[in-house]
């Protein structure tokens, strides 16, 4: 990611959608090669199935020239006693062609069968495990272009949110989130409202160096509401997102609850620690989203 640093916003954005293209073009690019292995293996099975059909019809039509050869290397074959000793000496090659013949049409059902079980076995051994091993290459390719994809979109996310350059005019930043500091005061819960109305909401604090970047955008004396309160169950301090609160920068003794009415809202001052007071004072508030 951090190459992208040296470029512009949008050049690095748009350098990094080429790059999931690219890669989206070398996924599709090795699908279809492999593809055209495997149609090419099944097409050679089909080719070495025709040929051994065809074998048949080939011995066929060599015997029927045989006979038709020798019949005319004998003189007179066709009248008087010349013909009587063709059909003398023709008459067991005949029988013998038909003998033939005979034994080839009670074979080839038996051949038949034979040739299938063999063809099946040529298909397990000899073409289906080169194309289950293609199957297998075109899995592992899919699988490397998909974590391509995925590191290709992950480096998009991440160059987005360090670029972050969406914060509002008027809003500050911090990280990957935008602060914005009233300048006028509410009270609590009509200061959540106005969150609210900016597609945000009061803010929520997660750690120290976010309570220090509050700290230091607060002038002195300034006072800002928190998206913090007990008012569902006293003592139970709660964010406006209803996580319960682990983190805290109470002041010392607090908070206190002091009051009849209950001081049931949190507030943030200028050095960082917080207090509870009146949740209907009216006080500055500080609204945060993501960038």
């Amino acid at each position: 990611v951090l190459p992208f640093l040296a470029l512009s916003p949008e050049r690095a954005i748009a350098l990094l959608y080429m790059l999931l293209a690219l890669t989206f073009v070398l996924f599709m690019a090795l699908t279809i090669v492999n593809l055209r292995r495997v149609s090419a293996a099944w097409e050679a099975l089909e080719q070495a199935r025709m040929r051994s059909e065809n074998s048949h019809t080939t011995v066929w039509h060599n015997l029927s020239e045989v006979q038709r050869a020798l019949e005319s290397q004998i003189p007179g074959a066709g009248s008087g006693e010349m013909g009587s000793k063709a059909e003398f000496f023709l008459l067991p090659v005949s029988q013998e062609v038909e003998n033939v013949r005979w034994k080839m049409t009670r074979c080839e059902a038996e051949c038949r069968t034979e040739l299938s079980d063999r063809l099946r076995v040529l298909e397990e051994r000899d073409t289906l495990e080169p194309v289950l091993r293609q199957l297998a290459e075109v899995k592992q390719e899919q699988s490397r272009a998909s974590a391509l994809l995925d590191t290709a979109l992950e480096q998009t996310r991440s160059l987005s949110e360090i670029l972050c350059t969406k914060c509002p005019a008027g809003w500050q930043q911090f990280a990957k989130t935008c602060y914005f500091f009233s300048t006028t005061k509410k009270p609590w819960l009509a200061a959540k409202q106005s969150c609210h109305d900016f597609n945000a909401h009061l803010v929520i604090v997660d750690t120290e160096q976010e309570n220090k970047f509050l700290a230091n955008h607060i002038m002195k004396d300034r006072v800002f509401w928190l998206g913090l309160t007990d008012k569902e169950s006293e003592s139970k301090w709660q964010w406006v997102n209803g996580r319960s609160l682990s983190l805290s920068f109470w002041n010392s003794g607090e908070p206190n609850n002091l009051g009849q009415q209950g001081e049931d809202c949190a507030t943030i001052y200028s050095s960082g620690l917080w207090n509870d007071v009146l949740c209907s004072s009216a006080e500055a508030w500080i609204c945060e989203r993501s960038c």
